[in-house]
């Protein structure tokens, strides 16, 4: 009896346990779905309160357009919230020799700006561009500055294979003279915020020898040979070379002609010379 009687309580304790984590489980439950309205809730006041801001905004351009004042339209405005960072892409910018002289004569820069996953964001804006050799003193460390209005801007702006942004190519006025100089880069957009960048880039300075130097410098002035490296010339076909001794053919004295036989004919004929019939 007493093992059953304990039994009994076991059973009446088992279910009271699982009574109570139903409960518990269900009251959870009941939290999350409310927590979950109540962030529906919010989301959708946020959305009416997007879509409200919008139409104001859309308001006040119209307004300012018929105004006769100038609005930025809603692309510019997507491309300025867009833009965090102003890239230069390092294998389109470099040194360019165009008189094919000894040095570079002019820079091509090609610079973008970008949003934080790197994409490229066509924003129109004044850019500034200047170019250092820091190895020099620094009051003649600046090899060259130019600057580009908004208009300019949108004229130099190119798409290729390799990348988009604003391409610029601006005359040096005179060759570098080293070959790693740094660049430095900077966009001020219409709202009045600035974005910089700054690059090492590569140069062909003046006292490097190319390829093409070397040639001119070779077709002016002769090479002298040198009896190491220059193998000798080879000897003219017209011009054969001596012979050893042994190898010279040996001359014969002329022979002498052999003496005509005398011809044969019926008039020197003798008894032992006719020809007989057999």
């Amino acid at each position: 009896m007493r093992l059953v009687l304990t039994g009994m309580s076991a059973v009446l304790i088992c279910g009271c346990l699982g009574r109570g984590s139903t409960d518990l489980l269900r009251a959870r439950i009941r939290e999350q779905q409310s927590h979950i309205a109540e962030t529906e809730r919010q989301m959708a006041v946020a959305q009416t309160e997007l879509q409200r801001t919008r139409r104001e905004a859309d308001t006040l351009r119209s307004e300012l357009a018929r105004s006769g004042g100038g609005a930025a339209g809603a692309e510019q405005t997507e491309a300025l919230v867009r833009v965090s960072k102003l890239q230069i892409h390092t294998l389109l910018s470099g040194g360019v020799n165009k008189d094919e002289q000894p040095g570079d004569d002019a820079f091509v820069a090609q610079l973008a700006p970008v949003d934080d996953d790197g994409e490229v964001v066509k924003l129109p804006g004044k850019i500034e561009l200047t170019l250092i050799d820091p190895a020099l003193p620094a009051d003649h460390r600046q090899v060259g500055q130019w600057s580009f209005t908004a208009d300019e801007c949108r004229s130099r702006w190119t798409r290729g294979f390799t990348g988009a942004g604003y391409q610029f190519t601006m005359p040096l006025a005179a060759s570098p003279e080293h070959d790693s100089l740094v660049l430095h880069a900077k966009l001020t957009t219409s709202d009045g915020r600035s974005f910089d960048a700054n690059q090492i880039v590569r140069v062909t300075p003046s006292n490097t020898v190319t390829a093409s130097s070397r040639r001119a410098v070779l077709d002016k002035a002769p090479r002298e040979l040198d009896d190491i490296n220059d193998p000798p010339p080879a000897p003219l076909k017209d011009s054969p070379a001596e012979l050893p001794e042994w190898a010279e053919p040996k001359a014969e004295p002329p022979k002498k002609p052999a003496e005509p036989r005398p011809l044969r004919d019926s008039t020197n004929w003798t008894e032992e010379t006719i020809p007989k019939l057999r």
